[in-house]
C-alpha cells in the first residue's frame, strides 16, 4: 500500500473499483498492523473478528503527505471532500468518510468491493459510502436458504457465530430498508425454498 501511493501512480486512470480495493487494503493492514487499539477492542466487544467478517479500521489518514493527485481520486469516488475549514498549512484540508471508524466492505455479483459500512468508534454513528453492493456478498446461485438482516452488524454476528450451512446465506440491508439489488437477488436464486427476514426489536 505504502509502495504503490509513492511511487509514481497515474491515480487519473485508477477506476472507481480499484481504488475501493486499495482503501480495503490500507484500512486492513491499519487494523492488523496500525496503532489501533481501539478498534481491536471495539471488534472484541462485539465478539467479532476481522477473518469472519472482513472488518478493517480506518484511521482517516490514507491521504496524509500523499500527492495532489492520489487525493483527488478518492475525492471523485466519495470517499474524502474538501473541506470548507480554515487550514494553518497551504494543504488542503479534507474530510473523510468513515473518519476512525470500523468499516465493512459491500460487494457486488462478481465479488468486487463497490461500497463501505462504517461505524464510528467515537460516537457509534453509521453511513454507507454510497447505496451499492451487499454485505457480505452476492449469496451462491446454489443458496436454498437466505437469511435477510437489517443491519452489517446483524449479518456480521451470524457470520461470526458460523452457523450458516453450506447451502444458506445471509445478507444484510440498508439499516433495514429493502433496495433494488436485495430484491433482484432474491429473485434470482433458483434454488431458494426459504427467505427468513430477522428484524431488530425496537
Amino acid at each position: 500500500m505504502e509502495n504503490e501511493t509513492n511511487k509514481q501512480v497515474d491515480w487519473n486512470n485508477k477506476t472507481e473499483l480499484e481504488l475501493l480495493e486499495l482503501v480495503y487494503t490500507y484500512a486492513t493492514n491499519g487494523l492488523r498492523f496500525g496503532k489501533s487499539q481501539k478498534a481491536r477492542e471495539w471488534l472484541r466487544n462485539q465478539k467479532l473478528s476481522v477473518e469472519n467478517t472482513m472488518a478493517c479500521f480506518n484511521s482517516g489518514q490514507l491521504h496524509h503527505r500523499k500527492e495532489k493527485e492520489f487525493k483527488e481520486a478518492l475525492e471523485r469516488i466519495g470517499f474524502m471532500k474538501a473541506s470548507n475549514v480554515g487550514s494553518n498549512c497551504d494543504s488542503i484540508p479534507y474530510t473523510v468518510f468513515g473518519n476512525f471508524s470500523i468499516m465493512f466492505p459491500l460487494r457486488n455479483e462478481i465479488n468486487e468491493i463497490v461500497n463501505f459500512f462504517s461505524v464510528g468508534l467515537k460516537n457509534d454513528k453509521s453511513a454507507f459510502l454510497n447505496m451499492k453492493g451487499l454485505y457480505p456478498g452476492y449469496p451462491s446461485e446454489q443458496t436454498r436458504r437466505l437469511f435477510v438482516v437489517d443491519t452489517v452488524l446483524d449479518a456480521a454476528t451470524i457470520l461470526e457465530a458460523k452457523v450458516l450451512d453450506n447451502r444458506e446465506a445471509v445478507i444484510s440491508l440498508y439499516d433495514g430498508v429493502f433496495l433494488e439489488q436485495h430484491v433482484e437477488i432474491i429473485k434470482s436464486l433458483k434454488h431458494l425454498t426459504e427467505v427468513v427476514q430477522i428484524k431488530r426489536k425496537k
